[in-house]
């Protein structure tokens, strides 16, 4: 179960969360205004109940007519307003001088997060989303030019918005609920669609501004170190279609002890045109190709040799 059905972390969802009930409670009355009537005359004038002699034809009658036209129209209107006012709340980005503007990149199968410089010029990576109490937060969101589409969905935020390839898209939030919160990607993308999740942490100001301001993978009083391999081996989400821990095969094959089989030549083929030369029994145009420099290959394959 994903966090966040029961709960309304922004202060968008009460926008929408309104619209939504008034949309459902208004069906309601036109559901029952159709159906009831409709089974009271059934019964009332079913035939045993009523002679050949007693039936009348009707072809007209103005007040009926008038109620039927008018009341229809006006929870039309109804049903427009609330939902160009929830709308139009959603869409209406705030100023981008006063929130913090995250990129967020969705790829198969995976969303990573780049924040902006801190004030010792450190950015931070993350594939998970740590944002603080009470600000607005825009996210500028992308997907790679060969990937597929993707839907940025967080239940918590009544928050949903399409990620394309090629193509810049953009959501905001306010929460002033401190919690985790579930991500996950709304839209079918492939093989690994249903493991692409993330999180968003909401904190407390003043833990945000530390964390932010070090360079600290992640916030607390602990920070797990890792290495440069490793962070790339996460960040580009290559642990959501391969293995280094075992040979099983989520994806694409097991990278347990690929290091010893090629060299490092041929690996970085692999990881920047990896339709080149595909391992028998898959399919090529599934893993995307990768812009990676000679430095970030060799801290990642030193990487793949601690799991050999």
């Amino acid at each position: 179960m994903l966090e966040g059905f029961n709960t309304s972390a922004t202060s968008i969802a009460a926008h929408i969360d309104q619209a939504f009930w008034i949309h459902i409670w208004i069906s309601v009355a036109l559901f029952c205004s159709v159906v009831l009537p409709m089974l009271y005359f059934a019964w009332k004038y079913r035939e045993s109940n009523v002679k050949n002699e007693e039936i009348e034809n009707f072809t007209h009658h103005t007040g009926l007519e008038i109620t039927w036209t008018v009341v229809p129209t006006i929870m039309l209107m109804v049903f427009f307003w609330y939902g160009y006012d929830s709308m139009k709340t959603a869409r209406t980005m705030p100023d981008a001088s006063t929130s913090i503007v995250v990129d967020l990149e969705g790829k198969k199968w995976s969303w990573n997060y780049t924040y902006p410089a801190n004030a010792n010029g450190y950015v931070h990576k993350s594939g998970e989303l740590f944002v603080p109490k009470g600000q607005n937060v825009i996210l500028s969101m992308s997907a790679p030019i060969n990937d597929v589409i993707h839907s940025y969905y967080v239940p918590a935020f009544r928050m949903k918005e399409d990620v394309v390839p090629g193509r810049v898209t953009k959501q905001w939030f306010n929460s002033d609920a401190i919690g985790t919160y579930d991500v996950e990607c709304a839209e079918y993308c492939g093989t690994r669609h249903s493991y692409m999740y993330s999180k968003i942490h909401v904190m407390e100001p003043a833990e945000y501004v530390a964390w932010f301001e070090s360079d600290k993978r992640t916030p607390g009083a602990e920070d797990v170190v890792i290495s440069k391999g490793q962070e790339l081996y996460e960040s580009n989400g290559c642990n959501g279609c391969h293995s280094i821990s075992d040979d099983s095969i989520l994806v694409g094959p097991s990278l347990k002890g690929i290091t010893a089989k090629y060299d490092a030549a041929y690996l970085k083929d692999a990881i920047v045109n990896p339709d080149k030369n595909v391992p028998e029994g898959f399919a090529p145009g599934v893993m995307p190709a990768f812009s990676m420099s000679d430095e970030e290959v060799a801290d990642l394959l030193d990487y793949l040799k601690t799991a050999e």
